[in-house]
């Protein structure tokens, strides 16, 4: 009898282990120092929701290596043990490209410690932008480990003439300016408020949702990233600007 019963437990296991979603895909190991983990608090959090089975490894621990997938976050001059780590997995192309600041990236390669392995990289110039790395990448980490499609997070856009006839017409809005808070400061849009794009994710708190929110920048593009990232975290009446501020602001003399 017990030996029936080990039988078909092993047998449900196998059959659930071809069931996409169902049984945490493979061991996840995060390495990160303590500043990138403490300005990414939801990171693990979210890996589990998505049935992946993670630890957390700091400058302490080890063991990582031995796992199916390792995820980094941190570039080459990273505090504590990331930044090493970095270095032996980055390109000096790509290191060099962090290192000229403003930039993020995710990077993904194969049987590094071990075959069969996948190591994915989510690094930024500072930890600002290592978060904003963490906070647009993190959907297609978790695609590639679950072998999950991503759901596609939808938001609506608005031409420079669009967004100037909403403003004129009063309606109450949540105007994000994403650009530099220099560039700001020189320019922008009467009651906007300045949340620049690799603070997002630190701001998040203060945008609302029970607002339209529109986001603009100095060419469309980041305008876009951030109103993607705010849609994928449930805003539900975001807009992207899809012409740069110079065009609103020749419009608007």
């Amino acid at each position: 009898m017990r030996r029936k019963t080990v039988s078909i437990l092993l047998l449900l296991a196998l059959s659930l282990s071809f069931v996409p979603g169902v049984i945490a895909q493979g061991n996840v190991a995060v390495v990160a120092n303590s500043i990138d983990i403490g300005m990414n608090p939801d990171f693990i959090s979210l890996l589990r929701k998505n049935n992946i089975m993670v630890d957390y490894f700091g400058v302490k621990d080890s063991g990582y290596a031995a796992y199916d997938y390792i995820i980094i976050l941190g570039g080459p001059d990273s505090e504590e043990h990331t930044g090493d780590l970095s270095k032996r997995i980055l390109s000096e192309t790509d290191q060099n490209t962090l290192r000229n600041g403003d930039y993020k990236l995710f990077y993904e390669t194969s049987d590094f410690f071990k075959m069969k392995q996948k190591v994915f990289v989510l690094a930024g110039s500072d930890r600002d932008f290592t978060k904003v790395a963490v906070d647009q990448y993190a959907s297609q980490v978790i695609s590639k480990i679950t072998n999950q499609p991503i759901a596609a997070a939808t938001y609506k856009t608005l031409t420079a003439s669009q967004l100037k006839q909403l403003i004129d017409s009063k309606e109450d809005i949540y105007l994000i300016d994403v650009r530099t808070e220099e560039q700001f400061a020189e320019s922008h849009i009467q009651g906007a408020v300045n949340i620049p794009y690799n603070k997002l994710g630190v701001m998040i708190t203060q945008i609302p949702k029970d607002k339209k929110v529109v986001l603009y920048c100095n060419t469309g593009q980041k305008s876009a990233d951030g109103a993607k990232f705010l849609a994928e975290r449930n805003f539900d009446n975001i807009y992207a600007v899809t012409d740069g501020y110079s065009v609103y602001y020749n419009l608007a003399k």
